[in-house]
């Protein structure tokens, strides 16, 4: 090790390995068993933005070496979103068939309010981090997107509807992909 942020980062990246590991070995067993899935878009749409988010997360530490040393409560936060996010890839997908078939919308709803829990929390965390690590928001937009990202995730646990389900998981997409573009349009050249 070289330095304090090798050190501290590497249980990031374990943390998030695993996570990684384990939503993409849950997309491999829908894709195996394909045959043999009620098929429902909205958790293989999470599954796919856990992976994303992972990624994302990982590169976003790149950015952090420069902080200040790290004290202990700000490390536990910057730990958390990762273990969010592992705990998030073990309810979006089942792990293996049940009577010889996965029925993505059965597992979905059945976890539903606990994934969109720790979807709810997981904006909150990134907030929380920020601030610990370097006092401030560096940035409105990220600020009013990680809000607003928890607010649906909240509609999300107190509204079961297919409709309302198919509608949020849609929207959060969309709202990811136009929220990354935003930020990456803003970056210095």
């Amino acid at each position: 090790m070289t330095n304090p942020f090798d050190y501290l980062t590497i249980l990031v990246s374990i943390v998030l390995g695993l996570a990684i590991t384990n939503v993409l070995t849950r997309l491999a067993t829908v894709i195996t068993a394909r045959h043999r899935v009620d098929f429902y878009w909205p958790p293989v749409a999470w599954a796919l933005w856990i992976f994303f988010i992972c990624v994302q997360h990982w590169w976003a530490q790149w950015g952090v070496r420069h902080a200040p040393q790290a004290n202990f409560g700000s490390f536990w936060l910057q730990v958390l979103v990762p273990v969010v996010l592992f705990l998030m890839s073990a309810l979006v997908l089942p792990e293996r068939e049940e009577n010889g078939r996965l029925d993505l919308g059965r597992w979905y709803f059945h976890n539903r309010a606990w994934f969109f829990s720790l979807l709810c929390a997981l904006p909150l965390l990134s907030i929380a981090e920020e601030l610990a690590r370097t006092g401030r928001m560096a940035s409105m937009l990220n600020l009013g997107f990680l809000l607003a990202f928890a607010a649906i995730a909240a509609v999300a646990i107190f509204l079961p509807s297919r409709r309302v389900q198919t509608w949020i998981a849609g929207q959060a997409m969309v709202m990811t992909i136009v929220y990354v573009a935003a930020l990456y349009l803003m970056l210095p050249s």
